[in-house]
């Protein structure tokens, strides 16, 4: 199977799905602002794979604040208390720059 990218960048592929899927999408296809049937599929896959992106940046995150030791964990409360004051106070008055 050749997945080169054309010209354009895309890649030309074939699979075959459900009817009553391909019903759905031809439904939602009516509504959307999708031109085709595989702009609307590469929209949906392309929000699926920033969601997990998303999910695999905050499992990251999560990680890295569990890893954190007791006295790590509270100096980044304290930086947090520092940062919201700052951040009330800049709200506050508008002469802070």
């Amino acid at each position: 199977m050749d997945s080169s990218p054309s010209h354009s960048g895309k890649v030309k592929i074939s699979t075959s799905l459900d009817g009553e899927l391909v019903k759905a999408i031809d439904e939602v296809l009516k509504k959307s602002k999708a031109r085709s049937r595989s702009q609307l599929i590469e929209d949906v896959l392309r929000s699926w794979y920033k969601e997990q992106k998303k999910r695999e940046l905050e499992s990251q995150i999560e990680e890295y604040y569990l890893s954190l030791s007791d006295e790590e964990q509270q100096e980044d409360r304290d930086w947090d208390e520092v940062a919201a004051k700052s951040v009330s106070r800049f709200w506050e008055d508008p002469n802070v720059a």
